[in-house]
């Protein structure tokens, strides 16, 4: 179940990263929005779930 809501929160994140409106807000910012405190934890979860950094994720929308 936690890795349910694990990946829930992490589409959430995705979403947000890839969202045209959001672009003048900080990747920690979204992170912390879905629960993600620690910005460094959390750029390993999102690249373990998803293959590609956050960073990465917001260039190639």
């Amino acid at each position: 179940m936690s890795a349910y809501i694990r990946s829930q929160r992490l589409e959430h994140c995705r979403r947000d990263l890839t969202n045209p409106a959001l672009t003048d807000r900080p990747v920690s910012a979204i992170a912390a929005r879905w629960g993600f405190i620690d910005a460094a934890h959390f750029s390993r979860v999102f690249r373990a779930h998803f293959g590609s950094t956050p960073r990465e994720v917001r260039a190639q929308r």
